[in-house]
């Protein structure tokens, strides 16, 4: 049996990183194989993937050494793989010669970290125009586009494609009291969690009535159990959790936040939160901050709030705005939701993912 599509990932499971996961499930159903460094612990709450994978970690070979680079050529050539989809580019750089000597369509996919972190560094920056000789580098902002073209990528060569996310159907929901603040994702910088929950205790000394959940779990976890400690409402802690967890809880959402920032000791940035999509998806309004790739899907006063990095307080009195008035949030909520269905969604990534693998789109399936 042949597989036309390989898709090469930093770790299996990782919880962060469903966006993976359907690529690799979903772009060429039963026409896939992963190529992977390991998996994640059973412990972590991931997923897991029932395709042919070859983990590359257990070779006990430097990274990218010649002992995994032939693993990967054998197993390329074993499942007669014709298209390559590379997730991250600092991870898979060690194997473009092998990409390129297999004679398969080579695709990079940046994400995040690895254009805004690595990209403060000379070396980064030099190494990652070895990628002007694939077939084609993607990425999901146009933010994050321009720093691969000001390095020296040709312009042609970058595309954009925007993360998608589905759209579900809705019933309808009745304005809670207290107001419902959801906040998802990994607890790590660039992510500030701390000004997330600080924001929202601000809201409540202006006088809304919410209470708040937490989906997630990182480094700042014992900072966020401070912050939670001494916060003037009900917050709950979930640590991380299944994708299927999160996209339930935000069915009772009223409001979501996140004060995404530069990370201040490594540059790390987000690209576009697969989180917000789908708080926009589900119609709950979002209260964000003007980061990154972020402003080109949340539209300021229309599909939510933008406020700027390290603003909490103007971030309490969006929360606070949006807590008091119901009819606020089903007017932001619905806008957000229509712009996701109009230029956000998976069908949309997938098809010009599928375009640009030369893949068969036959194949595909929701």
């Amino acid at each position: 049996m042949t597989y036309p599509l390989a898709v090469c990932v930093p770790v299996v499971g990782e919880p962060s990183e469903t966006f993976i996961r359907r690529h690799v499930e979903l772009l060429q159903p039963g026409g896939t194989v992963v190529i992977a460094r390991r998996s994640a612990p059973a412990s972590s709450a991931g997923w897991t993937v029932d395709v042919p994978t070859l983990y590359l970690d257990p070779l006990l070979d430097e990274w990218g050494g010649a002992a995994e680079r032939a693993a990967v050529a054998s197993f390329l050539a074993d499942h007669g793989v014709r298209s390559v989809l590379m997730e991250y580019l600092d991870i898979w750089l060690p194997f473009l010669s092998v990409m390129r000597s297999s004679g398969v369509r080579t695709v990079a996919h940046a994400h995040g970290y690895d254009v805004s972190m690595r990209l403060r560094e000379d070396y980064w920056r030099s190494a990652y125009l070895a990628y002007r000789d694939i077939d084609a580098v993607v990425t999901m902002s146009r933010h994050s586009r321009r720093r691969l073209v000001e390095v020296g990528l040709p312009p042609d060569l970058v595309q954009v494609i925007h993360s998608g996310v589905d759209v579900p159907s809705l019933s309808s929901r009745q304005p809670a009291r207290p107001a419902h603040v959801m906040v998802v994702g990994r607890l790590v910088a660039k992510k500030n969690p701390i000004a997330t929950i600080e924001a929202c205790a601000r809201a409540v000394r202006m006088g809304a009535d919410l209470r708040v959940t937490v989906i997630g779990d990182g480094p700042l976890m014992d900072d966020v159990r401070a912050a939670s400690a001494r916060a003037p409402m009900a917050l709950a802690l979930t640590g991380a959790q299944p994708h299927g967890f999160v996209l339930a809880a935000l069915t009772s959402a009223d409001i979501f936040c996140q004060h995404s920032v530069v990370d201040p000791q490594t540059g790390d940035e987000e690209g576009v939160p697969v989180a917000i999509l789908e708080a926009m998806a589900h119609a709950v309004p979002v209260v964000t901050t003007r980061h990154a790739g972020i402003p080109e899907a949340v539209v300021d006063g229309v599909t939510g709030y933008l406020v700027d990095e390290g603003n909490v307080n103007a971030m309490a009195e969006r929360i606070a705005a949006l807590a008091t008035e119901p009819d606020l949030r089903r007017r932001l909520g619905s806008a957000g939701r229509a712009r996701v269905q109009a230029g956000f969604s998976w069908p949309a990534e997938r098809e010009a993912l599928v375009d640009t693998l030369h893949l068969d789109a036959a194949r595909m399936r929701s």
